[in-house]
Formats: structure tokens, C-alpha cells, sequence
């Protein structure tokens, strides 16, 4: 792998992070207002709906039944994260769940090491660098002993373990084809939400007012390009980097905490965004 391509996987994955914080600061806040089930439910509908476009309009053809099996696992997964991720925001603060459901970037990592991946030094200190700060960032709410803060840790892992395998599956999947990974992916999201919607008798009205409505459709267009750049970067650098790039998306949601909900970074958090920011200095060197 060349220097140009590996440069272009770092700024794809990067680049999906950004989208991907913006998607997930989004998702926690709506998710407050309208609930998690009918935001989810929206939100992968419209993403189907952009996949399935995708997949007319590319004319890609149908990918071997390994990767549609891998995309498929990879959507049980992602539903698992983002039912998980999207509760524990309702109930925690959406500056200290988001950084701890990145943690779930080990698999990925582990996985793209162990299929042959090679690191140079600084790589493996970014890649460290890049981990610590992102427990730093989450160290502040460990201090507290409530059960709600409680309750949303341990979702909160959930989602970080569930995301976890989803971005290795997906890696897996898209060397087979990325617009059928997706349309998959999004398939099974949908579906399952589907299941629950109808037999909760979930309405979707409130989702559909004006006040709500451009936040989901902000929320499904930031979260398809985030997941269409990381798959595009798996195929353009090594997996154990990219996935660690493409999972920096919690200090994007941090900052927008900051900014527009006045939720306060400690001491601790500032300076696990300063790890994170040389994590990514080293891993794109």
C-alpha cells in the first residue's frame, strides 16, 4: 500500500468521523425529544431508502453470500450499538457516553492487526494516544455513584462493543461490494425496527414536525456519509488505522456539547481531546 493511498484512507476516515459526531450529537439530542425507537426507526428507513439508491444508480453487482453474511452480522451489531448508544445518551450526558462507546474501536484494531496489518512506531503511539484520550475524555462522570450514571456506563459499553464488531464486519464486507454492504446493513436495521415499532404502537407523528423533522433528516444524511467514508477508507488504508480515525467522532460530539448545550469540559476532558488531536497527527504520519 503506497503512501497516497494510505494518505487518502486517513482523510476518508477522518472525514467520516466528523459526520459521524455530527450524526451521533444529533441522534442523543432527538432521540430526547422523540424518543429512541421512533428516531432510530426514521433515521434507517431514510437510510435504506439512500442505500437502495445507491445500489440502482452504482449498478454493482451482487456480492458472494460471505458478504452478504458479513453485512448482515454487521447490521445486528450496528442495531445492538445504536439501541444501546442512543438509550444511554437519553439517560447519561452526551459529552461523557459518546467518548466510551468509542472504545469499542479495539476490535477493529485487534482484528486489522492480527489479518497482517504493519505499524510503525509512531502508528502504535498514535494508536495509543488516540485510546487514552479517548478514556480521558469519559473519566469524569466515573466519579458519581447514581444509578442513572450507572445505567448509562454500562450502556454505554454495550454500544462501545456492539460498534466495535459492526466497523470490523463492515471492513470485512466491503471488499465485496460497499454499496450492497450498506444497503444491507440498513436492510436489517430496518426491519428490526420495524418489528419494534409495530408492536410497541409506536407513532411516528411527532417525528414528522417541522421543529423535528430537519434534525432526522440532518441526522440520516451526516450518518450515511459517515459510514459510506469509512467503508470507501477500509479499502484505502490499513484497517487497525483507519478505524481508529473513523472512531475519533466522540470529540466532534463533544465540542458540539460544549458549544451549543454549555455541557462543561473538565480538566481531564481537555485533556484527553489533546491526546486524541496527537493520536491523529501520529496516525496519519
Amino acid at each position: 500500500m503506497d503512501i497516497g493511498e494510505a494518505g487518502a484512507g486517513a482523510a476518508l476516515a477522518l472525514s467520516s468521523s466528523v459526520f459521524g459526531g455530527t450524526a451521533d450529537f444529533l441522534g442523543g439530542t432527538t432521540s430526547r425529544i422523540v424518543g429512541t425507537v421512533r428516531f432510530m426507526f426514521c433515521t434507517q428507513a431514510a437510510g435504506l431508502l439512500l442505500a437502495g439508491s445507491w445500489v440502482a444508480i452504482s449498478r454493482e453487482p451482487l456480492p458472494d453470500l460471505a458478504t452478504l453474511g458479513e453485512a448482515l452480522a454487521a447490521g445486528v451489531s450496528l442495531i445492538i450499538s445504536l439501541t444501546a448508544f442512543f438509550q444511554a445518551m437519553v439517560v447519561g450526558t452526551v459529552s461523557i457516553v459518546a467518548p466510551i462507546s468509542a472504545i469499542g474501536v479495539c476490535v477493529p484494531v485487534a482484528a486489522g492487526v492480527a489479518q497482517g496489518d504493519r505499524l510503525g512506531p509512531a502508528q502504535v503511539l498514535g494508536i495509543l494516544a488516540a485510546l487514552a484520550g479517548m478514556l480521558l475524555v469519559a473519566r469524569q462522570e466515573r466519579q458519581h455513584g447514581s444509578l442513572p450514571v450507572r445505567s448509562s456506563l454500562g450502556l454505554a459499553l454495550v454500544a462501545a462493543f456492539g460498534g466495535g464488531v459492526c466497523l470490523w464486519l463492515i471492513a470485512e464486507a466491503s471488499r465485496g461490494g460497499v454499496a450492497w454492504t450498506l444497503l444491507v446493513v440498513r436492510a436489517v436495521m430496518a426491519l428490526v425496527l420495524t418489528v419494534a415499532l409495530c408492536s410497541r404502537r409506536i407513532s411516528l407523528r411527532r417525528a414528522f414536525e417541522r421543529r423535528i423533522a430537519w434534525r432526522v433528516l440532518a441526522s440520516v444524511l451526516f450518518g450515511f456519509l459517515g459510514f459510506t467514508l469509512y467503508a470507501l477508507a477500509t479499502l484505502h488504508g490499513q484497517l487497525a488505522v483507519v478505524s481508529v480515525l473513523a472512531s475519533l467522532y466522540p470529540v466532534v460530539t463533544v465540542l458540539l456539547a460544549y458549544h451549543l448545550l454549555g455541557e462543561r469540559l473538565h480538566r481531564p476532558q481537555q485533556v484527553g481531546i489533546a491526546a486524541v488531536l496527537l493520536g491523529v497527527v501520529l496516525l496519519s504520519s
